[in-house]
């Protein structure tokens, strides 16, 4: 992998600083690089600004400065694309952006030496249908959501799995998380973390549910879900990853299942999942 893309969180005063080190490593070494377009402005750069589609085009691989919704972001571009992410954390835990700034030199010189992993990561792939017509449909690499408003009452949700009904529940929603994704909102609601580098799975966490007996399910990325939400009348959310918001009303019908497209996510091999995860909780 000879020419990186560099894609920085333009918020964060520190993504700046490690962009700087970045640059300053690839300049040492006369290695070509590209940045976005829009941060390549504020870095001074404007000689090798590129947009997403340059960026797909030229690079062979793309780092991520920022936090893990940074990552979720930049992400979308580059789904089903093969081309690798390394995420550089400059946020609070950093799951997706694993490496810390302190290792930026170490990692660029891993990866300069063909000393890294490439994972595949699962999506997952929904539609939304309203009286039979698909209205939209997303990737998510974390998860998708279902929320009710804050000032509406607990929604009723019908789940099914494979065309049978396994659950009708009420409560404030439903998760339905990756493995990537079960260390993020599902696991602040009490799903369970499952390993991305190992396991391929659908993971369904339920949000502050009435039925008390009710609790999480991981099911095989090869089976369906279906799920319908009856509300209040009050407004009712599904999103995915956090950032493509659909309002859902009663009557439609959401199906979800894991995605025909991957992500390419670096890893460096002194890292492993649990490493991270002790790292993250801390737990050392």
């Amino acid at each position: 992998m000879d020419k990186a893309a560099l894609i920085v969180n333009l918020d964060k005063k520190e993504a700046f600083t490690v962009a700087e080190r970045a640059i300053e490593w690839f300049e040492e070494r006369n290695k070509e690089f590209l940045i976005e377009e829009h941060a390549a402005l504020q870095l001074s750069q404007k000689n090798r600004e590129a947009d997403y589609e340059r960026i797909k085009n030229e690079a062979d691989y793309i780092i991520i400065i920022g936090g893990d919704g940074t990552f979720l972001h930049t992400s979308h571009h580059f789904i089903g694309s093969d081309l690798p992410l390394l995420g550089i954390n400059v946020g609070h835990l950093g799951f997706l952006t694993d490496v810390e700034t302190n290792e930026l030199t170490k990692a660029l010189e891993m990866i300069d030496n063909n000393n890294y992993n490439i994972e595949k990561r699962m999506m997952l792939q929904t539609e939304h249908y309203r009286e039979e017509e698909k209205i939209n449909s997303s990737y998510a690499l974390n998860d998708y959501v279902i929320n009710r408003d804050p000032d509406s009452q607990m929604l009723k949700i019908e789940l099914y799995i494979n065309k049978e009904l396994v659950n009708n529940f009420r409560g404030d929603g439903l998760i339905i998380a990756t493995p990537t994704g079960s260390t993020a909102y599902s696991l602040s609601a009490g799903g369970p973390i499952i390993n991305p580098r190992q396991i391929q799975a659908i993971l369904i966490t339920p949000i502050c549910p009435h039925n008390l007996h009710l609790r999480p399910m991981v099911i095989s990325d090869q089976e369906e879900i279906r799920i319908k939400v009856d509300s209040d009348g009050r407004s009712v959310k599904g999103c995915a990853d956090g950032r493509q918001k659909n309002e859902i009303i009663p009557g439609d019908e959401i199906y979800i299942s894991g995605a025909d497209k991957e992500l390419s996510i670096i890893k460096l091999p002194d890292r492993t999942f649990y490493t991270i995860v002790k790292e993250k909780m801390n737990l050392a």
